[in-house]
């Protein structure tokens, strides 16, 4: 019984932190904008999601950029961007 009550605590547990949201910083190079859908895609691959907060004229592939994010339902939401070089 003992087994089946801490299994029990151990998933209510797992599935509360589930949907806890985390912030981060991330630095990249852009390697695709899409404007429609308010993401960007860096060149490893990563995701960010923007509002329209951005000024998306400083969003264009190969520009360097530092983004803090917070990782809400799977999705990469930007909370602050900054330009830290133009493409060449």
């Amino acid at each position: 019984m003992k087994k089946i009550v801490s299994l029990a605590i151990v998933g209510v547990l797992a599935v509360a932190t589930v949907g806890t949201a985390y912030a981060a910083d991330i630095r990249g190079r852009i390697e695709k904008v899409d404007a429609e859908n308010n993401v960007i895609r860096l060149k490893n691959g990563v995701e960010l999601h923007y509002g329209d907060d951005v000024n998306e004229a400083d969003l264009t592939p190969g520009t360097s950029i530092r983004a803090k994010y917070e990782s809400k339902r799977g999705v990469f939401e930007v909370t602050s961007l900054t330009v830290t070089s133009k493409k060449d």
